[in-house]
């Protein structure tokens, strides 16, 4: 539409949604799940490098490899409390 309203309702419906910029504000820490149920804290900087910091952290799942074959893992930005206390690692950024 001319007078922008779409647009308007485009931001306010992914409104809720978390950025990739979220993952390193004080305190906070970006986590990927897999369906095999490894966990494992991301590094979000060759992402933020790439100029993705006010992605959507769901659009960048598919970008994530698994140590189980799985080519893709549920992203999730958590505060350092809320850290696993298990084993953890084997997810890595693939792009």
């Amino acid at each position: 539409m001319a007078d922008g309203m779409f647009h308007q309702a485009l931001e306010t419906a992914f409104a809720g949604e978390p950025r990739l910029s979220r993952a390193t504000a004080p305190r906070s820490s970006l986590w990927a799940r897999c369906t095999c149920g490894r966990e494992a804290a991301v590094d979000p900087r060759p992402w933020l490098a790439q100029g993705l910091g006010r992605q959507h952290v769901d659009d960048l799942e598919e970008r994530l490899r698994c140590l189980c074959g799985a080519r893709c893992a549920r992203l999730e930005i958590r505060g350092l409390a809320e850290a696993p206390s298990g084993v953890t690692g084997g997810i890595w950024i693939f792009r």
